[in-house]
C-alpha cells in the first residue's frame, strides 16, 4: 500500500506543526465524497502574546493542499498516475507600522530574515530569492477626498512537492519529510518575527540589522 493517504497526510501535518511549536488558529477541510475531492487549509502561528489584533499580529503561514480524485484512487491501490501532490505555503507579515518603508526595503528585510533562518536550520537550501517568492501588498480604504492606507503586508509563497513519496514503502518516510518541512517553516516564522515584530510588539528592525 502506498504510504500517502489523505488521513496519513493530515495527521502527519498536525503532529509536525505541534512538534515544531506552532499552533493552528483556523483549520478548514472541504470534502466532496461524490467526486473524491478534498481540500485542506490551516493557518499556523508561532508563540505570541494574546489577544491577536491589528497592533499585535506576528508573522503566520497558511498551508493548503488539494487531494484530487487521482490521489484518492492511487492511494486505494488503483493503477493510475496520481500526479503532483504539493503543499502550498503562504507567509504573511503585517508591517503597517513600517508602511513608510519602500517595497524594496521591505523585501530586502524579508529575504534577510529568510536567509538567517535557512542558515540555521537548512544551510543547503537555495538562496531566499530562489526559495520563496515575495511581494508587498498595500490595501486602501476609499471614501473622503482620497484613499487612505489600511494595511501593508509582506507575502511570501512557496511549495513543497511530495510526489517523490508516492512510491515509498517506509511508513515513517512521510512523517519524517513533514517534520523536516515544518521545522523550516517554524524557523522562518520566528526569524520573520525577530525582524518585523520583536517581542511581539509590532516593531521593525532596519534592513541593516535584519
Amino acid at each position: 500500500m502506498t504510504v500517502i493517504t489523505y488521513d496519513e497526510l493530515a495527521a502527519g501535518l498536525e503532529d509536525a506543526w505541534i512538534m515544531a511549536g506552532l499552533h493552528e488558529h483556523a483549520l478548514y477541510e472541504n470534502i466532496h465524497p461524490e467526486t473524491l475531492d478534498r481540500s485542506y487549509r490551516v493557518e499556523l502561528f508561532p508563540e505570541h502574546p494574546e489577544p491577536l489584533n491589528e497592533n499585535n499580529s506576528p508573522p503566520w503561514v497558511e498551508m493548503s493542499y488539494t487531494w484530487t480524485p487521482a490521489h484518492q484512487l492511487h492511494s486505494e491501490g488503483r493503477d493510475i498516475s496520481p500526479g503532483v501532490l504539493e503543499l502550498s505555503w503562504t507567509y504573511t507579515v503585517d508591517v503597517r507600522g513600517a508602511a513608510d518603508r519602500s517595497d524594496i526595503d521591505l523585501v530586502r528585510a524579508f529575504n534577510g530574515a529568510v536567509r538567517a533562518a535557512l542558515r540555521r536550520v537548512a544551510p543547503d537550501m537555495p538562496s531566499p530569492a530562489e526559495y520563496i517568492a515575495v511581494e508587498v501588498r498595500r490595501g486602501y480604504r476609499t471614501g473622503g477626498d482620497k484613499p487612505t492606507l489600511a494595511y501593508t503586508q509582506i507575502v511570501g509563497t512557496n511549495v513543497t512537492d511530495l510526489s517523490d513519496l508516492w512510491g515509498t514503502r517506509s511508513p515513517d518516510a512521510l512523517r519524517e519529510a513533514l517534520r523536516d518541512e515544518l521545522l523550516i517553516v517554524a524557523a522562518l516564522l520566528h526569524s520573520l518575527g525577530e525582524t518585523f515584530a520583536p517581542s511581539g510588539l509590532g516593531g521593525y528592525r532596519s534592513v541593516d540589522t535584519a
